[in-house]
């Protein structure tokens, strides 16, 4: 059907090309409305045609990849923070948490330490482990395992954080060595 309605339409253009340039021919084929409706006919024969074909057509599409998304750059101590939320919990693998946290602020307590008293960081570090550092004795404690922390310095830390005592040595303890690190700076 479509190959007939194809070569019919190609005779069309034809003849009329063929008109268009040779136009005693044109008097030759009939100018009535038949003519005029059955080229309408066979015009919209065609278009109906092509439109069923195109329903039928398999449509391929690609698919596209997820745009950019846009990169996280770390924040300093955002890995302390992850290990401050390990160390308040209760449960396996806390100490080594805590020991770790232990390990950093004595490390950053040893350079303020060292930059305060001027000493050498080794110095500082004896220091630290002696509670010889600061006055405070919970910082003193928090950061030495031979310090140990009076009965009644512990009510208080316990009074003054009955949920979380390790979460309050710590900000205690960061305060300290913040202050001496200021002193240290000037």
């Amino acid at each position: 059907m479509r190959r007939a309605l194809a070569g019919v339409g190609a005779a069309a253009v034809l003849v009329g090309l063929f008109v268009s340039f040779q136009q005693e021919f044109a008097a030759v084929l009939p100018g009535s409305w038949v003519f005029v409706l059955l080229v309408a006919v066979a015009a919209g024969i065609q278009s109906v045609s092509a439109v069923l074909a195109r329903r039928r057509t398999e449509i391929y599409e690609t698919e596209t990849g997820d745009p950019e998304r846009r990169y996280e750059a770390p924040v300093p101590g955002d890995d302390l923070h992850e290990i401050m939320g390990f160390a308040s919990n209760r449960g396996r693998g806390v100490n080594r948490s805590r020991d770790r946290v232990r390990e950093r602020l004595v490390a950053v307590a040893a350079v303020a330490v060292a930059d305060t008293e001027d000493c050498s960081e080794s110095e500082a570090r004896d220091r630290i482990e002696r509670g010889e550092w600061t006055d405070d004795p919970i910082a003193a404690w928090f950061l030495s395992q031979d310090v140990g922390l009076a009965p009644a310095e512990r009510a208080r830390l316990l009074a003054a954080a009955p949920f979380s005592q390790y979460e309050a040595a710590f900000d205690r303890t960061v305060r300290v060595i913040d202050e001496l690190a200021e002193r240290g700076a000037r």
